[in-house]
C-alpha cells in the first residue's frame, strides 16, 4: 500500500511538473514573439530620401483647410519642410527638426504635438549640394538655383541660410468655415517687410510634370535667427548666404 501511494504522489508531482514547464515554454515563447517583433520595427530603416506630402495641392487650395494629421506625427515624416495648420492659420516652417507657426500677427512659435495638418510638404534634409550667394534678389536667386539643378525631373529641398538686406512675406489669417479657396483666403493676408535680416529660408522645387499636386517651381518660407518674423517667402535681397539643396527622387503623398 505505502509502495503504491508513493507511486501515485510521484505520478502527480511529474504531472504537475510538466504542466508547469508547459506553462513556461508558451510565456516564453510569447515573450520572443513580441521582442522579435520589436527588434525588427526599431531596426527598421527610415526612408529619410523622400518627400512626404499630405494633400494634393488644388485639393488643398480649392478650401480644403481642415486639418487631420497631427504634427507628433508629420514629425516622424521629416525634420524639414513648409505647410500650414489647421483653418490655413497662417503659415509652417520645419528647420532642424523644430516646427513653427508663423501666424498672420506675425511672431512664431513653436507647433504643438497636438495641432492638426491640412497640407504640408516635409523631408529628412540632407544636402546633395552646397554653394554660397551673394548680391541676389529673389528673381535672380531663382536662375542661379536653376543652373544648379541637375534634373528637371527631381523634387529639391531647399535651405538658404544668411543675412537678408530685405525680406517680403506673407501670411493669411485663420480661415473659418465655410473655407473660402486659396485666391479668396489671401486676399487678407499679413504682408511683413524685413530688413536687414539674419534668417534661413526653406521649401522646394518642384518639375511642371507635378503641377497641381504641388505648387511648381520655387516655394520657400523664411524665419529669422531670432525667430521674431517670417512667412512664406514673395520677395528679397539676399546680401551673403549659404545654400544647401536636397534632390528627392522618392514622393510620398497622402489623400484627405
Amino acid at each position: 500500500m505505502q509502495s503504491k501511494l508513493t507511486w501515485e504522489a510521484v505520478e502527480l508531482k511529474v504531472k504537475a511538473f510538466l504542466a508547469i514547464a508547459l506553462v513556461i515554454v508558451i510565456v516564453l515563447s510569447a515573450f520572443y514573439a513580441v521582442w522579435q517583433a520589436y527588434d525588427k520595427s526599431s531596426s527598421a530603416p527610415v526612408e529619410r530620401d523622400v518627400l512626404f506630402q499630405i494633400a494634393a495641392f488644388n485639393t488643398f487650395s480649392l478650401g480644403n483647410y481642415a486639418g487631420y494629421m497631427n504634427y507628433s506625427e508629420l514629425k516622424t515624416h521629416g525634420d524639414f519642410g513648409i505647410g500650414t495648420l489647421e483653418g490655413l492659420d497662417g503659415e509652417m516652417i520645419a528647420v532642424d527638426g523644430v516646427f513653427y507657426h508663423i501666424p498672420a500677427e506675425g511672431e512664431p512659435r513653436e507647433i504643438a504635438p497636438e495641432e492638426k495638418a491640412p497640407y504640408a510638404t516635409v523631408t529628412f534634409f540632407e544636402a546633395d549640394y552646397t554653394f554660397n550667394v551673394a548680391e541676389l534678389n529673389y528673381t535672380e536667386f531663382k536662375a542661379f538655383c536653376d543652373q544648379k539643378l541637375s534634373s528637371k525631373n527631381a523634387i529639391y529641398a531647399i535651405k538658404v541660410v544668411g543675412f537678408y538686406d530685405y525680406a517680403q512675406t506673407r501670411s493669411p489669417p485663420k480661415q473659418t468655415p465655410p473655407y473660402p479657396i486659396l485666391t479668396e483666403a489671401i486676399k487678407n493676408q499679413s504682408v511683413f517687410n524685413l530688413a536687414n535680416v539674419s534668417a534661413t529660408a526653406a521649401g522646394f522645387w518642384f518639375p511642371s510634370s507635378m503641377d497641381g499636386v504641388d505648387y511648381v517651381g520655387y516655394h520657400l518660407h523664411l524665419i529669422t535667427d531670432d525667430r521674431s518674423a517670417g512667412g512664406h517667402l514673395l520677395d528679397c535681397i539676399i546680401k551673403n548666404a549659404t545654400v544647401e539643396i536636397d534632390e528627392i527622387h522618392s514622393y510620398n503623398l497622402i489623400l484627405p
